[in-house]
């Protein structure tokens, strides 16, 4: 924001260098980025934070270059004749939105003559960026930079009724502003209005119609305090920036609004002639009592880290127009009107260290406090069903939350996703995104989609998260891992599509590095898994899990070009972690041998090998599958496992004689237990 040295010395007492009030307004955060000659003036580029409004004017920055130490600030006067002639019988107002509308001030100058300003006037708004119009607008503008007051002038005898009404935009209301553009209005907007209609926009632009003109010889002057939030609704829906609306938005000073229709009724009749008629039109005389901050000393020493003296805060705090009283370590201050940006202790505790200065501050780091923290909840298991994804190979994804409720509704037949009712969201992304998950899958199955419609082919995708349930207790959330196998595997010459075996190795494996025990794999009837290609694990007759291929309707949602294979696991499950225990290298040879079962369809592996390994000795040390087969000489209901057991003694090496009589042993123990042939 650009201001005049030579303006700001109008408002400071006392013989502070060029030099010295750029350096000390730069201190206490007012940057001073560029100073540029002009003639005997110079103007400088001043950054002023948008939660400063107080400072965006030469009186607001000279107030903060008098509590730096750069002189005194210069008393602010008004020098004003009015004439005979009542305002009130020239002109009336109205004020209909309160809170649009907090405080309008209005005055009437009769017999103006409108022409160029004269040179110190122009001057003084052309080094601050704003071009010279006529006398009487340069008035209000000069104003406006010098107290920060946005003011507007009317032609009084354009305004029907010669009446300012101020109230919300109507249906079908319109303006064509000073920039000559036709404004659509809106109910939110708040308008400046005379009998016939709106004449300006409040806090934003005037109307082309009353605007000061070379035949203007009646002026009423506007000075109001206009509600932020509805004029900054108004920018952003008109894309309309000004001046005024750039400190409005911002936060006005009621009390200034009376002062500055005062100070431009005076330049006006300075520069254009005319005469003041009596009185002041304002719809809010009485201000509302100012608010006030306490704060603690101590606290402020605390705050900062350092030592802070109790006068030099007390006479920053007196200097800024705070009006501290202190009693004890309690400080009590009065915010004046045109601090908007204070309404906490800490506010306070900021404008005095930025007098005392940062650079002052000691850069003690703060005082470490215990070891490091620990990982608390369910973080340590979700950490260990991460790296359970990794080790199986699988890629991370992270999907949304909220889910479309078709998917919810297909999903919702899983044994996991059946906890609860879903859970509906009151505000929305979207309508397809109005609840939140009940299952993984959802979201894996169509990022995996995904990645099949452009071009992947081997898509191993696996997620960790929340579901959330709802029932008569309230909200809850469950911790899950799942994956999605989609595509081919195998070897780049010898790749095949993904099946279920695929997907249970998987599984299996995040099992293992989760520490899940005692769990059993029975054939699962859930109907978000196509028919005989799904299972689920079940502990303690709980289902802790779900796996298989995804049912054709849910599979359908997403669009999938292949076969999704997926599986959900409720981390609940997890057993605790252990640290892997290291096993010596065998030191004696193996001894393999296959053995081909023919069984029943029904017969699981888990029950199987179960029995395999309570009829074997003790060094049989591996059961693995080979092969299945079903086809010609084998039954519609039957099926040949053939299986390797590998045999290993700790302390000898075995003999072929031991090995078979074991084999031949768990041949006749397998045959005896369960319905099994070996032909």
């Amino acid at each position: 924001m650009k201001f005049s040295l030579a303006w700001l010395r109008r408002h400071l007492a006392g013989d502070c260098s060029a030099d010295r009030l750029a350096a000390r307004l730069t201190a206490v955060g007012f940057n001073v980025e560029l100073r540029e000659p002009c003639g005997d003036d110079e103007v400088w580029d001043v950054e002023v934070t948008t939660n400063r409004p107080d400072a965006m004017n030469h009186r607001g920055l000279a107030r903060e270059a008098a509590a730096a130490g750069c002189g005194t600030l210069v008393p602010l006067a008004v020098s004003l004749v009015e004439g005979a002639e009542r305002a009130h019988a020239l002109a009336r107002v109205t004020v209909e939105d309160s809170v649009g509308c907090p405080r309008y001030c209005a005055r009437v100058v009769r017999g103006v003559r409108v022409g160029p300003s004269p040179a110190w006037l122009a001057g003084f708004l052309e080094r601050c960026g704003i071009r010279s119009v006529n006398n009487v607008v340069d008035a209000t503008n000069y104003v406006l930079l010098d107290v920060g007051q946005p003011l507007h002038a009317f032609d009084l005898s354009r305004l029907a009724g010669a009446e300012i009404r101020v109230r919300r935009a109507r249906p079908g209301d319109r303006l064509t502003t000073l920039d000559g553009v036709v404004r659509e209005l809106h109910g939110d907007d708040v308008l400046i209005c005379d009998a016939r209609g709106p004449v300006a926009i409040a806090g934003v632009m005037g109307g082309a119609d009353t605007e000061i003109r070379a035949t203007t010889t009646d002026v009423l002057i506007e000075s109001a305090t206009f509600d932020p939030l509805a004029v900054r609704r108004t920018v952003r829906r008109l894309g309309l920036k000004t001046e005024a609306s750039h400190r409005f938005e911002r936060g006005a000073d009621r009390a200034m609004a009376r002062t500055a229709v005062d100070l431009v009724a005076a330049l006006i009749v300075q520069v254009a002639g005319g005469e003041v008629a009596a009185g002041v039109m304002d719809s809010a005389p009485t201000l509302p009592p100012g608010r006030t901050i306490a704060m603690s000393l101590a606290r402020l020493s605390a705050f900062a880290g350092c030592e802070i003296p109790a006068d030099f805060a007390i006479r920053v705090l007196t200097d800024l127009g705070l009006e501290p009283r202190r009693e004890g370590d309690a400080v009590t201050c009065r915010v004046p009107s045109h601090r908007v940006d204070l309404e906490l202790p800490e506010d306070l505790y900021e404008e005095v260290l930025r007098h005392f200065g940062y650079d002052a501050v000691p850069p003690v780091l703060p005082p470490a406090r215990g070891g490091p923290g620990e990982r608390l909840g369910s973080w340590p298991v979700t950490d260990r069903a991460r790296d359970a994804l990794m080790a199986v190979g699988a890629a991370e994804a992270i999907t949304f939350a909220f889910v479309p409720a078709e998917w919810d509704a297909a999903l919702a037949s899983s044994p996991l996703a059946g906890r609860g009712a879903a859970v509906t969201i009151e505000n929305p992304l979207s309508a397809r995104l109005a609840l939140l998950r009940r299952s993984l899958l959802g979201g894996l199955a169509d990022a995996a989609a995904a990645n099949l419609r452009r071009g992947g082919s081997r898509v191993r995708l696996g997620e960790v998260g929340r579901v959330f349930f709802t029932n008569e207790g309230g909200p809850r959330e469950e911790e899950r891992l799942a994956l999605v196998l989609a595509g081919t595997t195998g070897a780049w010459d010898e790749s095949r599509p993904v099946d279920f075996f695929d997907l249970k190795g998987l599984l299996e494996g995040v099992l293992g590095g989760l520490g899940v025990v005692g769990a059993t794999w029975q054939p699962a009837y859930a109907g978000v898994l196509a028919p005989g290609e799904g299972a689920a694990v079940v502990r303690d007759g709980q289902v802790i899990a779900v796996a298989g291929r995804l049912a054709d309707d849910a599979a359908a949602l997403f669009d999938p070009p292949a076969a999704l294979w997926v599986a959900e696991l409720d981390l609940a499950a997890a057993g605790p972690a252990t640290t892997p225990v290291f096993q010596p290298l065998p030191r004696f040879p193996a001894v393999v041998a296959d053995l081909t079962v023919r069984h029943p369809l029904a017969l699981t592996w888990e029950e199987l090998v179960a029995a395999l390994r309570a009829a074997a000795p003790e060094w049989l040390v591996e059961v693995a599958p080979v092969v299945r087969y079903r086809g010609e000489g084998v039954g519609s209901d039957e099926v040949k496992t053939t299986l390797r057991l590998t045999y290993r003694h700790s302390e000898r090496s075995l003999t072929q004689d031991e090995v078979n009589a074991a084999h031949f042993a768990l041949m006749e123990a397998l045959a005896g237990k369960l319905p099994v042939s070996f032909t």
